[in-house]
């Protein structure tokens, strides 16, 4: 209960002046009771709108709080009329190869709260992603489009990795990657707090 969906719209202009409202689709991961969520940077930039939906279905518009395009790490908020449930975390740096993973997450952004399951590939991959250089882990859980920024968690249910890459091309399967979470909530308390990372 703690992965929800996210739904954005951004407002461009098409090759007539016309406006134009595209929408996407991502995952999240409620950080804390009062309505903190982590996501992926590239989930919500240039969004005019964010919305996200609890697994009980209720909706809510959400803020972008902060977010970092180099760690891959936005953090909105939405104002919750109860508290709500929070993730655990886990330790991703005790993390071991062949460790089972399970994956939550809204592939194609029309199946929230799709669960897949599968392995720690590697730990400390190199992935290289729109010119910057991550170190990221590695997993053979099934990830899609709309998978960016939902959970990667271990077999006690805390969460050990937030998803934010694909490997596609043809032929491809079985290749996925998330930030470690030791990373990723480091860098949301600093966005948190400061609104930037130092």
């Amino acid at each position: 209960d703690t992965v929800v969906e996210i739904t954005t719209s951004e407002v461009t202009t098409d090759a007539f002046m016309r406006e134009v409202v595209q929408s996407g689709a991502g995952s999240g991961v409620i950080i804390d009771t009062t309505g903190y969520i982590i996501t992926n940077e590239h989930v919500v930039s240039g969004a005019n709108t964010v919305s996200v939906r609890l697994t009980s279905g209720v909706e809510y518009p959400a803020e972008i709080v902060a977010a970092d395009k180099i760690a891959d790490i936005a953090v909105v908020k939405i104002d919750p009329q109860a508290p709500l449930p929070a993730a655990t975390f886990g330790n991703s740096d005790v993390l071991k190869v062949g460790q089972s993973v399970i994956a939550i997450g809204n592939p194609l952004g029309s199946l929230g709260g799709t669960v897949t399951e599968g392995i720690i590939s590697a730990t400390n991959r190199a992935v290289t992603i729109d010119g910057v250089t991550m170190s990221l882990l590695q997993t053979s859980a099934a990830v899609n489009p709309g998978n960016s920024g939902g959970g990667l968690f271990n077999s006690s249910g805390e969460l050990i990795g937030v998803v934010n890459a694909k490997s596609s091309g043809s032929g491809i399967e079985g290749l996925a990657f998330a930030i470690p979470a030791n990373t990723a909530l480091d860098v949301a308390r600093q966005l948190s707090e400061q609104g930037y990372v130092t």
